[in-house]
C-alpha cells in the first residue's frame, strides 16, 4: 500500500487525514507516541482537538493509555488489530506490548521519522524488499536475509528480509538511500553488525548514507564513528570470498561425518552462515566447488557489484527518555 492508500484506509475509520497520516506513522514505525509528538505533528498546542483524538483511541479501544512515570505524560499504544489490518500490515509486531527499554527505542525512531516529513520512507519488510529490487535492480540474494524455518515441519524455510526492523527512507537528487541505525551501545559492535549484514546490497548502491540517532551527548556516537571509519576502509569482497571459502570446507566436514574438526567457536558461525547463504547460486557455488575445488565467483551478480560510496551522519535527537530508565532504549 502507499502512504495515499493508507491514508485513504484510516480515513475510512473515522479519522482526519492528518490524525490518519500520524496513525500511519506511529503503527508502522513505533506502535508507540506521546502528546508532544502528535502536537509537533499536528502544528497545534495541546487543547480540545488534541485530547479528543488521543482519548478517543482508548474509548475506541485502539490504543492503551500508560504512564512511565508518575510526573511525566501518557504513552499510548496502537494495538488494535483492525488498525493495522487497515494499513495492510494486520500482523506487525508493533502491536506487542514491549518493555520500558524497547518502547524507549520505538519512540526515538519515531521522533526521528517525524522530523523528516518530506522524505519518502519505508518501513515494512515489503516496502523495502520491492525498493531495492524494483527500484534500484539490485536482486534478492544480496538483501540482508535469515532463513526462518516455519513450526510445521513440512514447511521448507523462507527468506525474511531486514531483521533490523529499522526504518529507511529516500533523500536527495538523484534519490540516495538513508539507514537509520539506533546507537544503543557505547561502542560501535552493534553499528558493525549493522553494516555487515547490509554489505551485500551496500555494495550494489552507488550511494548510501547511514544515520546515526541516539540521546544526546551518547556516549555511542564516538564509537559509531570509529566503526564506520573502519568499515569503509574494509575490502568486504574479499571478506565475502574468504566467508564462502570457510563455509564451504566446514560444511563439507559435516556433510563427511567429521565433527571432530569442528570446534565450538566454528558452530554459531557455520550455522549464520548456513542461514545467510541459503540461496540456490550459494547452492551452485558450492556443487561446483566440490567438483573442481576452485570457488567460481565471477558470476552476473558480481559483475554488477560496485564500489560502495557511503557516508555516516550523526543526529542526536532533543528529547529525553529518562521515563523509561536511567540507560533508555539499552537495556
Amino acid at each position: 500500500m502507499t502512504t495515499d492508500q493508507r491514508v485513504a484506509a484510516l480515513e475510512g475509520l473515522g479519522f482526519s487525514a492528518r490524525q490518519s497520516r500520524f496513525l500511519a506513522a506511529v503503527a508502522l514505525h513505533s506502535g508507540y507516541c506521546l502528546r508532544r509528538q502528535y502536537e509537533a505533528f499536528a502544528g497545534i498546542q495541546y487543547g480540545k482537538n488534541v485530547r479528543q483524538f488521543l482519548d478517543g483511541l482508548v474509548e475506541r479501544r485502539l490504543a492503551d493509555r500508560f504512564t512511565g512515570r508518575a510526573d511525566r505524560g501518557h504513552v499510548y499504544h496502537l494495538h488494535a488489530r483492525a488498525l493495522y489490518r487497515a494499513l495492510g500490515d494486520e500482523d506487525n509486531r508493533n502491536r506487542r506490548k514491549g518493555s520500558a527499554a524497547q518502547i524507549a527505542r520505538k519512540l526515538m525512531l519515531l521522533d526521528y521519522v517525524l522530523s523528516r516529513p518530506d522524505a519518502e520512507w519505508f518501513a515494512t519488510e515489503a516496502e523495502k524488499v520491492h525498493l531495492f529490487v524494483q527500484r534500484f535492480g539490485v536482486p534478492p540474494e544480496a538483501l540482508p536475509r535469515r532463513m526462518v524455518r516455519s513450526s510445521d515441519e513440512g514447511t521448507a524455510a523462507h527468506a525474511r528480509f531486514f531483521l533490523h526492523k529499522l526504518p529507511m527512507y529516500l533523500s536527495g537528487e538523484p534519490p540516495v538511500v538513508h539507514f537509520v541505525y539506533l546507537a544503543t551501545e557505547a561502542g560501535g559492535e552493534g553499528l558493525v553488525g549493522f553494516l555487515d549484514d547490509h554489505a551485500c546490497l551496500l555494495h550494489r548502491l552507488r550511494g548510501w548514507t547511514v544515520v546515526v540517532i541516539g540521546v544526546k551527548h551518547s556516549a555511542g556516537f564516538d564509537g559509531c564513528r570509529s566503526a564506520f571509519d573502519a568499515y569503509v576502509k574494509r575490502d568486504p569482497e574479499r571478506e565475502r570470498i574468504a566467508d564462502l571459502t570457510w563455509y564451504f570446507a566446514k560444511r563439507q566436514i559435516v556433510e563427511q561425518g567429521d565433527l571432530s574438526q569442528i570446534s565450538v567457536q566454528d558452530i554459531g558461525r557455520l550455522r549464520a552462515l548456513r542461514q545467510a547463504l541459503a540461496t540456490p547460486r550459494h547452492e551452485g557455488l558450492y556443487a561446483s566447488w566440490l567438483a573442481t575445488g576452485k570457488l567460481e565467483v565471477d558470476s552476473p551478480v558480481d559483475e554488477a557489484s560496485t564500489t560502495p560510496s557511503g557516508r555516516l551522519v550523526v543526529e542526536p535527537l532533543p528529547f529525553a527518555y529518562e521515563q523509561f530508565g536511567s540507560l533508555p532504549g539499552v537495556a
